[in-house]
């Protein structure tokens, strides 16, 4: 890849998917009536940290869960679903994308997600065959708000952190991208995100 085309870097959750965890966390509160923080405090607090970071398996993971949600009864496999099935592809970051790897672009992807929500992403959208390489969560077991686990980015990164972009939906995940030198973009829409690259000469056309 020439030196003079930065790495681009994509969250996924909630830039390149739909935040399908705030859809869970809602879909789930409503459905069953359990107190909307009580939901979130599942999938953010401790408990999701361990398996995001692959520290307990799905099963302990949703044993857990539905204890504390008092849904015991309800089969996992419905819950699972909810999650996953919450994660949709957004159609203009995926034409941003496509476009980006036919220029010649070195894509990675940096996420949270935990293994089976990629295993039934990947079955179901095959949308890894867009990235040269990345870093999920619980394949370093370090969740993304660790300082570290960007190191290891940049150590699979072609380019060096000056001459690498990170687009995510969430500020707290860009700062310590902009703290090793990374340009960072705060995703909103398909669009702002579109005019940031034309800005930057990134891309040369806009999609929409």
């Amino acid at each position: 890849m020439p030196k003079d085309l930065p790495t681009i870097i994509f969250d996924l959750g909630g830039v390149y998917f739909t935040d399908g965890t705030d859809s869970a966390i809602t879909t789930i509160s409503e459905r069953y009536s359990v107190d909307r923080q009580v939901v979130t405090e599942v999938f953010f607090g401790e408990i999701g940290t361990k398996y995001r970071e692959n520290k307990i398996s799905i099963q302990e993971f949703w044993r857990i869960a539905k204890t504390i949600w008092k849904l015991e009864n309800e089969p996992t496999d419905t819950l699972i679903n909810i999650w996953h099935e919450g994660y949709i592809p957004i159609d203009g970051v995926c034409k941003i994308i496509k476009q980006l790897k036919s220029d010649g672009f070195e894509l990675l992807f940096f996420s949270g997600s935990t293994k089976e929500r990629v295993d039934y992403l990947e079955n179901k959208y095959h949308f890894l065959q867009y990235f040269d390489s990345g870093i999920f969560s619980f394949m370093v077991g370090i969740r993304k708000s660790t300082l570290t686990v960007y190191h290891y980015l940049l150590e699979i990164a072609s380019n060096n952190s000056e001459n690498c972009i990170y687009i995510d939906n969430h500020e707290k995940y860009l700062v310590p991208a902009r703290q090793l030198g990374m340009r960072t973009i705060l995703f909103t829409t398909s669009e702002n995100l579109c005019m940031t690259l034309k800005d930057w000469e990134i891309v040369s056309k806009s999609f929409f």
